[in-house]
């Protein structure tokens, strides 16, 4: 997790671990699951939590339909391998540091490094609703 700055009200803490758990074992359904539950704690109206659902449930898709050009599904089905997943946190940070960035991208591109990063940590408690200034 690195430093960030709420844009809007004040954090809200999310444990992304059984999502992350569910994806490392390409669990759609638990995911899936584990995605309803959390749903509510989002603010539907804030751009950057839409973005940020948006990658969550497109990650959800893409453990279900099974596509072989789907990132997520690519970085699991090579076990993990960590400087790939360095490296697709890096890209995302890069998009993240661009100042023009709409929120909703920034969502996304938050969403997944929080996710990758706890593909990296085992049992790492991730915070949502902070943003990178």
């Amino acid at each position: 997790m690195w430093p960030h700055q709420p844009l809007l009200g004040d954090p809200l803490e999310l444990d992304l671990t059984p999502f992350v758990d569910a994806l490392r074992k390409k669990d759609a359904k638990k995911a899936g699951e584990w995605l309803e539950q959390n749903k509510g704690k989002f603010d539907p109206s804030d751009e950057f939590h839409r973005g940020y659902l948006l990658a969550l449930g497109g990650m959800v898709a893409s453990i279900e339909s099974g596509s072989e050009l789907s990132v997520i599904k690519c970085i699991l089905d090579e076990g993990g391998k960590e400087e790939r997943v360095k490296e697709f946190i890096r890209e995302a940070r890069d998009r993240l540091s661009l100042k023009f960035r709409p929120s909703d991208e920034q969502g996304f591109d938050t969403a997944w490094v929080d996710v990758l990063q706890g593909l990296l940590k085992e049992g790492a408690a991730l915070i949502l609703g902070q943003r990178r200034t």
